[in-house]
């Protein structure tokens, strides 16, 4: 055995092949020149494996050969060992038993004696066997081959004989390193030359730098097990040794990463700038959200889910965004989306709209991207599009990359949920340390599920401080009350929640949750709230405040004849802020999650320390606001121009949103009214002609705010419509969260009565309806009517 290299294999080598001590291997030699290839043949005991670092060769083919891997293949399997990922490999008859004896499988007894004989063989057409037509003749000379049961995990079956299921091809999942038993270079064997056409096409040493291969194509179908003898499918391990459809999945999602790391603005560069910007939105812990529960009551992961491969489509149209919402109003502590595309019909954009869609409730819950988490990139690209924590599969990793995916994600802010299915990965799981460890009782190989498997793993994680999750089929509260009752701290529910008529029923059904003693927000069940505004002097702001009113708008718009100084306002507001700060009140009832504007509707109807300071601007400049803010000291500021939207986010008190309403185009007039995260609450006021509103003394369509109100503040609606107005005295269902809007516009003592009436808004806003026949002042008279008639119903509602 040489220790040096030999002369004439110091060069670039087109393809070395080892020879086994085969008369085989020179007719393999001649079918590979007459293809075109510019073959080197080395006997397996020709040079030291030492030497195998200054080889410079393009292509390793393992020949047939005699005997038994172990101890007849000479450097074969060292060689295999070494160029494995680095160049591509075939491997004929020995050299398909030489990789499977390096990575620990049997070669044993195939069953048949086979020299000389011919068979026709089912194969996956990929890889060697990409084209090639099924059934063909393959002539055989072996009586060993790779055993099903303790086939390697990291080889697929590529081939099998028809008549007796013996394998006859095997391919890793990840290098190119195919091998087959038979020999394709017999003149018997039909297909042989496109075979090897197709291994001299391979560049590289893994197969997702040859795409052209399709062995990752998610598209072609998995090996044909169905067409298989049953003595051959019920061989032990069999099935298993197929490509599942979690095989598949991986191999798609490894191209898609692939894909997105290649487009520019999808690079795995520009997620970082990204990430270095900050434009990651807001995380909230995940830990410590899921474990916000009612004693005896398990956490509810909600899960988006439009398709499975299991059961194929569940509920294709669904918006994630309205799911989401409707999840969060409804309780559940996380939001899980789907954001696989092919079998699951998910996005990020699912998940970035579930995400938005709750950002602005006071207790969201927390968004779990579930996916098949596979690289860094993913982990951050989670984190970009706004998860705030991820899904790694435990049966799909390797445990290196497993440990190194949990710490990134940790390193990014983000406690994973580890998904187990046995006892091993179980161990797995808690040695690695994860904090939230979900038991999937459906096997991800064979998609079947068995409820019993989180009852069966249940006992391993006690005295580890693991939140445990059970995944999958769980769809009565029986099913919940099981787990609960084993000590499970959260359940995850996809479909049933999917196909569930009524979201909100179906969760209070499973978690046995009793329905609110208020079936309607705060806001709605108290006495509508009363804005009086235009108060220019001290004495006229402290009668008004005992007078009943809840908000006292003063006005910072020069032109208006209603114009306050800043001298003037600061007496306002500290005569104001001692009265109100002269009486005790009962703190506020906790409220649950609510829609934006509810909320905060709800936040001031039940607070006791009014009235509050509401400064009117129309289209002042922003650092004046600011200035005045501070000044004066007010509790709202109220945008009455054309300011921008984000403005409300510039100043640090909440802020009051005027609609212009047009007679003309009501639809316009209320564009993006329900809008959440920027503005608190929303006022409408009539038109005038200048293209602003108030002090008109024009009356706003109460049909058109009767429509608003009942359309609610989470309606699909996006137009309000004549349509939707001609509806209005249908019998319709009350709105869940009736939207609570400002009412101005013409207001008098006379008609504030039939206006809260029939418009039920959550507050009415008056001026120049309660001044004195001179208009320099308010008439106390008048705002003592005003409130009066404004609260006269309390909670209740007349139709009009």
């Amino acid at each position: 055995m040489a220790t040096t290299l030999l002369p004439e294999l110091d060069r670039e080598l087109d393809v070395l092949m080892i020879d086994n001590f085969d008369s085989f291997t020179w007719n393999l030699y001649q079918q590979l020149c007459l293809l075109g290839a510019d073959v080197t043949v080395i006997r397996n005991d020709a040079i030291s494996p030492s030497l195998f670092p200054q080889l410079r060769i393009k292509s390793l083919i393992i020949s047939p050969g005699p005997g038994h891997p172990r101890t007849d293949s000479g450097i074969s399997r060292e060689a295999v060992e070494y160029f494995q990922g680095k160049v591509p490999i075939l491997g004929v008859c020995m050299g398909l038993e030489c990789f499977i004896d390096l990575y620990g499988g049997q070669i044993a007894y195939a069953g048949e004696i086979m020299h000389g004989k011919v068979s026709r063989i089912k194969h996956d057409n990929r890889g060697c066997f990409k084209g090639i037509p099924q059934g063909i003749l393959s002539t055989r000379y072996h009586s060993l081959s790779a055993d099903y049961a303790s086939l390697p995990a990291d080889f697929a079956i590529s081939s099998v004989s028809e008549e007796s299921g013996v394998i006859m091809g095997v391919r890793h999942r990840k290098y190119v390193l195919e091998a087959v038993q038979y020999h394709p270079e017999s003149i018997l064997s039909e297909g042989g030359d496109d075979l090897i056409r197709n291994f001299l096409s391979f560049r590289g040493g893994l197969w997702e730098e040859n795409p052209e291969s399709r062995v990752l194509d998610p598209a072609l179908p998995s090996f044909p097990v169905e067409a298989l003898p049953k003595q051959v499918i019920s061989k032990p391990g069999a099935s298993s040794k197929i490509p599942s459809i979690l095989d598949k999945i991986y191999a798609q999602r490894l191209e898609d990463v692939n894909k997105a790391q290649s487009n520019p603005g999808t690079t795995l560069a520009d997620l970082q700038t990204l990430y270095n910007l900050n434009i990651p939105p807001p995380q909230i812990p995940f830990v410590s959200r899921i474990k916000q529960v009612v004693a005896g009551r398990p956490a509810l992961f909600a899960e988006i889910k439009r398709a499975s491969p299991s059961k194929g489509p569940i509920s294709v149209s669904t918006s994630p965004a309205a799911q989401a919402l409707a999840y969060a109003l409804a309780g559940a502590h996380t939001i899980s989306v789907l954001t696989e595309p092919k079998w699951f019909l998910g996005s990020l954009q699912d998940m970035l709209h579930a995400r938005t869609a709750v950002a602005n409730l006071p207790n969201r819950p927390a968004i779990l991207r579930k996916d098949f988490i596979l690289s860094r990139y993913q982990v951050l690209e989670s984190r970009i599009w706004g998860a705030d924590t991820i899904l790694l599969i435990v049966s799909m990793l390797p445990e290196v990359l497993l440990r190194d995916l949990y710490a990134y994600s940790l390193e990014l802010g983000m406690e994973p949920l580890v998904e187990v299915n046995n006892s091993k990965e179980m161990e797995i799981a808690l040695n690695l340390g994860a904090k939230v460890v979900g038991v999937n009782n459906r096997n991800l190989h064979d998609f079947n599920v068995d409820m019993d498997t989180t009852s069966r793993l249940g006992g391993m994680v006690k005295d580890h401080g693991v939140v445990l999750c059970a995944l999958s089929g769980i769809s009565t509260r029986a099913d919940v009350e099981k787990y609960a009752s084993e000590g499970v701290s959260a359940i995850l529910i996809g479909e049933s929640l999917m196909k569930a008529k009524n979201v909100v029923a179906f969760i209070r059904e499973l978690l046995d949750i009793p329905r609110p003693s208020l079936s309607l927000p705060a806001w709605r069940n108290l006495s509508t709230l009363v804005k009086i505004c235009g108060i220019r002097s001290k004495g006229e702001a402290l009668a008004v405040a005992k007078a009943g009113a809840d908000m006292i708008g003063l006005m910072f718009v020069p032109k208006s004849k209603r114009f306050v100084s800043l001298g003037a306002a600061k007496e306002i507001s500290q005569a104001v802020r001692d009265l109100r700060f002269s009486e005790r009140f009962p703190s506020s009832p906790e409220l649950e999650n609510e829609p934006w504007l509810t909320r905060h509707a709800s936040l001031i109807s039940t607070s006791h320390h009014r009235p509050l300071l509401v400064g009117v601007f129309q289209n002042s400049p922003l650092h004046e606001v600011l200035e005045t803010v501070a000044s004066v000291q007010l509790d709202l500021v109220q945008f009455h121009g054309s300011e921008p939207i984000e403005w409300a986010s510039q100043v640090p008190v909440p802020a009051i949103r005027v609609f212009h309403v047009s007679s003309k185009d009501n639809s316009r007039s209320v564009s993006g009214i329900t809008r959440s995260g920027a503005h608190q609450f929303v006022l409408l006021d009539s038109l005038r002609d200048d293209g602003m509103s108030g002090g008109s003394g024009n009356v706003v369509d109460w049909e058109l705010a009767r429509a608003l109100v009942d359309a609610g503040e989470i309606s699909a609606k996006t137009d309000f419509n004549t349509s939707v107005l001609q509806n209005r005295n249908n019998e319709q269902e009350e709105p869940a969260f009736p939207l609570p809007i400002i009412l101005a516009g013409g207001l008098t003592p006379e008609n504030v009565h039939t206006a809260v009436a029939q418009v039920r808004p959550w507050a009415v806003d008056v001026s120049g309806g309660v001044e004195t026949a001179d208009g320099k002042a308010k008439d106390l008279e008048k705002v003592v009517e005003f409130i009066r008639n404004a609260k006269q119903l309390g909670g209740k509602r007349e139709e009009a």
